[in-house]
């Protein structure tokens, strides 16, 4: 009789051969670390530019809690920030008086153009004495995004706001991300590229 191998009679050994269960496991547990993988390195990728464009166009990181915005709005009502939750919200304050707001304002009009309203839309307060010179400046009767008037600038003081124009970006979540001090040209490629890492759709 052959002599046993570690307990086992020669005679009795069997080949062990991996379970089917485990070989599935092994090939799933392995796409999913190579898709982890990729994820990984994608949001990397997307993260640097995001950063990468963010300093081309000097936006300041910020985090906090947007304040509350209830103003009448061009055309009758009212419109409240909170009823915009669940979009991103580029929130710019302006005024007719001012040279810079009027010359970013076509830029601005064009960006709000560029995006999905169901993503994103711009709201622009204007702190004005009156719709009047709101109305003047505007010309069309309907813009592509929303107009209220801060009178008084009550609003404007709470954000913070310093000098004009002055924008800050509202996250679907109701927070301010980012703050934009001065003029911008809107349609800046790094400006989308921001608003896209944001959750913003471009329309088609």
């Amino acid at each position: 009789m052959s002599k046993p191998y570690s307990g086992i009679p020669i005679d009795e050994k069997r080949t062990w051969v991996v379970p089917r269960i485990l070989k599935e496991a092994f090939v799933a547990f392995a796409l999913v670390a190579v898709a982890a993988v990729g994820i990984s390195k994608a949001v990397q990728h997307f993260g640097g530019k995001a950063a990468r464009a963010r300093s081309a166009v000097e936006a300041d990181d910020v985090n906090y809690a947007a304040p509350s915005i209830r103003l009448p709005a061009r055309g009758g009502g009212e419109v409240d920030l909170a009823a915009l939750h669940g979009k991103l919200v580029l929130v710019n304050f302006w005024a007719t008086w001012c040279p810079p707001c009027r010359e970013e304002m076509p830029s601005l009009t064009r960006l709000a153009q560029q995006f999905d309203p169901g993503s994103f839309e711009v709201l622009t307060v204007s702190v004005d004495d009156g719709w009047a010179p709101v109305d003047q400046f505007l010309a069309q009767p309907k813009t592509p995004f929303r107009v209220v008037l801060d009178e008084g600038a009550k609003t404007s003081r709470i954000y913070g706001t310093s000098k004009f124009p002055e924008s800050y970006l509202v996250d679907r979540e109701g927070k301010v991300r980012l703050k934009f001090v001065g003029p911008r040209n809107w349609m800046d490629p790094n400006l989308a590229t921001l608003l896209e890492s944001y959750g913003a759709r471009r329309k088609g």
